[in-house]
């Protein structure tokens, strides 16, 4: 509570002298905070308040104010970690109710799902947040309505459509001053409107140039740069007045570093990263690499929507299609030092097709939503570890290709039982399918000496700090290389149920309570570091699907000047999938496991009021009790199943997360202003199952302030995050030498430019 009470008071000294110094205020941004929202949680517009689910809805105006630039940036909203994985640029590792997943395997899928535009992707991408209409974090499962893989909450993004105007904005910002690494710049441009009275336009410009926050002690250089450019398109389509056609199509590329790893001692007595000398101190941003790596990427997204208005129920049926390729190439420093322990290059490709027709309708009685949903995922993608003669000089293949077809149904209704309670209840579906040929990183070790099939091979006078791709390697698994040591289908079938009541106590409040069932789908490991015919239980699998059964009762309050929503939750998880780390001798040996069952409850507190008409505070508080109830796997690695086990921490779960912030408006003669100051915390986590690495408390303190000229075209804003320069890590994972610990970006201070036309 020290750092609470010290940051609160900070944030109040910050924002007095603004009250009493400056002009009153006639601007209204810190109102825009309590603003009611509309969300489409349950594939329909609603207002926010009305849903009987714990949702953080944040709109256009609220981005605006809060200056919010990614996911990675929110971090006010109790029991969620929008987190990155820090592997590889933008790739997601939410946690939601202590539900995430702790690794950047390819083939896992995550337990928060994200949707874009009305389409599911699966564990998604952490793009910029420009041009966003709304971002919504679901929390608690979400399976009846958004389907598979949501057992801890979703994430849902919708862009912007053309208005009925024609609107431009233009944004530059410039950041990194202080930094010890370079500086880092954004263009962005959105512009859109009317065509006729039947066909509206919007486009999308997005370039980001980032030298790198991090500066390599190696070779005194930044680290961490990032060049990307996007565009998205929008073309809506009225052909009549019960008719729309929405298409939208993004495409983005990147090209940037691999990524900034230290590798630090994980306890007294444990493996000190080769060499003392090595050693980083996780506390600092210390960065001292020989290999800089590189990421490049490129995204195709294509999304058709298409509503039609029909006389049944005044109802409206809904379409769906979503297309999407993302490709990759990269290699990264997995050591974190300054020596050549262990690199790897890594290639994939990945596309997705889904579609979905749906039917919402809303009859005297009861309200009805039914649909059917189809999707496929095509992976393949070729891992390599490389290590030099020191270690054996031997260059490791793996990887393979996965295919899932997966179709639901899905159905619910609304019925109100008397005036103030409504009864809703719901069910989905769904059947899945996985194929997978595997190709074990460790196939053939023990034919290596005899010159046999295998997936491992001697560098012989090969300089392996030249080996930078997979097109490198001497087997590839995209032209149908390698060893393939496993091959195998496997189908799941799972029914999600919902019932739930909701009681309207007055207009201004609401009282709520379901219980629903989610899974989380099964499949296979595709990084396969074990030697099947040594462990074959530590192999691909395949795993079993994971089961989240959820109480949850909570109240919403609409306040005069602002709105309170308290929940509390009850999940009781079962064939759990844990991603289990070991040390190898070719880096991490990661599998995947059903390891027991596990129960976690916790209360959610978020309260966001206007203290005045030109200040808002916001406030939130999660808290989380995860514990085992019984394990059925040697999680510890101790040869025992017994109490050291069961007393583990689970991944991902921390006990506490809280945050306040403070909005206040003013004006400076002509011109409006509007200042933040926000805090938030985050307890210590566990980020694999056996507790050796784990990930440091959060500590987040940001500041800002806009003005905004008397036309309302311009707005010039100053901005500072993470300002008490807290050290993140996206995960810790433990290695035979020290451990695997990606740096995030640390103080980050700049100026912004907008201009609206």
């Amino acid at each position: 509570m020290k750092n609470f009470k010290s940051t609160l008071a900070l944030s109040l000294v910050l924002m007095i002298p603004v009250s009493f110094e400056l002009n009153g205020q006639e601007s209204n941004r810190a109102s825009t905070l309590i603003e009611e929202v509309v969300t489409t949680a349950r594939k329909k517009e609603e207002f926010e308040q009305e849903v009987p689910i714990s949702i953080t809805t944040i709109s256009s105006d609220q981005i605006e104010v809060l200056k919010i630039r990614d996911l990675t940036e929110i971090t006010s909203i109790p029991n969620v970690s929008l987190d990155e994985v820090g592997t590889a640029n933008h790739v997601p590792n939410f946690q939601i109710r202590g539900l995430g997943h702790n690794s950047s395997i390819a083939s896992v899928e995550s337990p928060v799902a994200m949707i874009n535009d009305g389409v599911y992707v699966g564990n998604g991408q952490v793009w910029d947040g420009f041009d966003i209409e709304s971002i919504q974090v679901l929390r608690g499962p979400q399976g009846t309505v958004m389907g598979k893989n949501s057992i801890g909450g979703a994430v849902l993004i919708n862009s912007k459509n053309p208005s009925d105007e024609w609107e431009s904005t233009m944004r530059l910002a410039y950041d990194g001053f202080g930094n010890p690494g370079g500086m880092n710049k954004y263009v962005q441009f959105a512009s859109g409107g009317p065509l006729s009275d039947k066909l509206k336009v919007r486009a999308v410009v997005h370039t980001n140039d980032n030298e790198g926050w991090h500066r390599n002690d190696f070779n005194n250089t930044p680290h961490g740069e990032i060049e990307s450019t996007m565009f998205r398109g929008t073309v809506v389509l009225n052909p009549s007045d019960t008719l729309e056609i929405n298409v939208k199509y993004l495409t983005q590329e990147t090209d940037g570093d691999g990524p900034s790893a230290q590798c630090f001692q994980l306890f007294e007595g444990g493996p000190s990263c080769i060499n003392p000398a090595f050693n980083r101190d996780r506390n600092k941003f210390d960065l001292n690499i020989n290999e800089e790596g590189f990421l490049e990427d490129e995204a195709n997204t294509l999304t058709l929507k298409i509503e039609k208005d029909v006389n049944l129920g005044n109802g409206l049926i809904t379409y769906i299609y979503g297309d999407s390729s993302y490709e990759q190439e990269s290699i990264g420093d997995i050591d974190g030092t300054p020596a050549f322990i262990f690199h790897a290059p890594q290639e994939l490709k990945n596309d997705i097709s889904s579609h979905e027709i749906r039917y919402n309708g809303s009859f005297e009685n009861f309200d009805v939503l039914i649909g059917y949903s189809t999707f496929e995922n095509d992976l393949m993608f070729h891992e390599m570890r490389i290590l030099p003669n020191t270690l054996g000089g031997t260059e490791w293949n793996g990887g393979g290709t996965q295919k899932i077809e997966s179709t639901a149904f899905f159905a619910t209704i609304e019925r109100p039982l008397s005036e103030k309670l409504t009864l809703d209840v719901g069910v989905r579906v769904t059947d899945e399918d996985k194929s997978v040929s595997v190709a074990s990183l460790s196939a053939g070790v023990s034919l290596l000496a005899t010159g046999g099939p295998s997936n491992i091979y001697f560098l012989g006078t090969r300089d392996p700090s030249a080996i930078q791709s997979p097109a490198q390697a001497s087997c590839r698994i995209f032209t149908g290389g390698c060893l393939r040591d496993f091959i195998d289908s496997e189908s799941w079938s799972s029914t999600s149920p919902r019932v739930g009541l909701t009681y309207a106590a007055d207009e201004d409040t609401t009282y709520y309570g379901y219980y629903a069932i989610g899974y989380r789908s099964g499949g296979y490991n595709m990084r396969n570091t074990a030697i099947l015919a040594l462990t074959p239980d530590k192999g691909p699998g395949p795993y079993d699907q994971e089961e989240a059964s959820t109480f949850e009762f909570g109240m919403k309050k609409s306040l005069e000047k602002g709105k309170l929503n308290i929940s509390y939750f009850s999940t009781e998880l079962d064939d759990m999938q844990r991603t289990l780390n070991e040390a190898g001798p070719a880096g991490p040996v990661q599998y995947i496991k059903n390891t027991g069952t596990a129960t976690m409850s916790g209360l959610e507190i978020d309260l966001v009021y206007l203290l005045q008409d030109d200040m808002a505070l916001n406030f939130t508080l999660g808290t989380l009790d995860a514990e085992y109830d019984k394990v059925t796997f040697d999680i510890s690695g101790d040869g025992v199943i017994d109490s050291t086990d069961a007393n583990l921490k689970l991944p991902r779960a921390a006990d506490i997360t809280y945050s306040i912030g403070l909005v206040k408006d003013f004006n400076l003669k002509a011109w409006e202003a509007s200042a933040r100051a926000s805090y938030s915390y985050r307890d210590e986590i566990a980020y694999n199952d056996n507790n050796l690495g784990m990930i440091d408390e959060q500590d987040i303190l940001d500041l800002g302030v806009d003005f905004y000229s008397p036309s309302e075209q311009i707005n010039i804003g100053v901005y500072g995050k993470n300002m008490r320069d807290t050290v993140k890590h996206g995960n810790v994972s433990p290695v035979s030498w020290g451990s695997f610990s990606p740096l995030m970006t640390g103080k980050v201070v700049g100026v912004e430019l907008v201009y609206s036309f």
